[in-house]
């Protein structure tokens, strides 16, 4: 098999794990003892995905984050779109995945509704313009932290490095859990919205741009920061 198809399978099934694991954890155990449970399952699911299949693609699993690399000369833009594109399908395969559970125990099929401002249940309204910031936000401080502990400079082994992204993920979710849901990852909120488009409001595909545009501005710029400002690929 061709080593472009291995990279686009491996970010096709740690995207997978990705949303299948956190989106899971918010829809069927829910935000009721706190917003921790929920980070966590996304933060392990991310270290996880990345060891797994980290050595092969690079354990992206997020376009923002593969834009970054791909700006900053990481991964090639040929490269950029084949991960993209992986990455949506992997979305999609994880919702299905939580859809397919929450068939099996009963649950309304609407409650994977998980992209959203104002519209869950644990959210604080939020406008699309203040959502869209958010997000960008978050997200920047992610792909800044990624591109940084995975530069050349970097004192962290590639070991630890999985670990220390992980929980980087888990704290910024609970930074902002309670306003957009933490997506930070077009692709993990994709994947929720199209099946909440089928099963409850076609909303969900308006709100998902927030999400979008949010992380890839994000990402874009803390690819330059980290490049231009911090040495990243000195």
């Amino acid at each position: 098999m061709e080593s472009n198809t291995r990279k686009y399978l491996a970010e096709f099934f740690g995207t997978m794990l990705l949303v299948a694991v956190g989106t899971g954890a918010v829809v069927l155990v829910g935000v009721q003892t706190g917003p921790l449970p929920v980070a966590l399952a996304f933060g392990i699911a991310l270290a996880a995905g990345a060891y797994a299949f980290g050595p092969i693609s690079g354990g992206h699993f997020n376009p923002a984050v593969s834009l970054g690399a791909a700006m900053n000369g990481r991964i090639s833009w040929k490269d950029f779109t084949g991960y993209v594109i992986a990455q949506l399908i992997g979305g999609l395969a994880g919702s299905a995945v939580v859809w397919a559970i929450m068939k099996g125990v009963g649950a309304s099929a609407t409650m994977i509704k998980q992209v959203g401002f104002g519209q869950t249940d644990y959210t604080t309204p939020v406008s699309f313009f203040g959502a869209t910031v958010i997000e960008l936000i978050l997200t920047f401080f992610f792909v800044l932290v990624i591109l940084m502990v995975t530069s050349k400079k970097a004192e962290a082994s590639s070991v630890a490095a999985p670990m220390i992204i992980g929980l980087t993920l888990a704290v910024l979710i609970i930074v902002g859990i309670s306003v957009t849901g933490s997506s930070l990852n077009p692709a993990r909120s994709f994947g929720p919205a199209v099946f909440f488009a089928m099963f409850g409001s076609a909303t969900s595909l308006t709100h998902v741009a927030a999400y979008f545009i949010g992380p890839l501005v994000g990402g874009a710029l803390a690819a330059l920061v980290a490049k231009y400002g911090l040495g990243s690929e000195e």
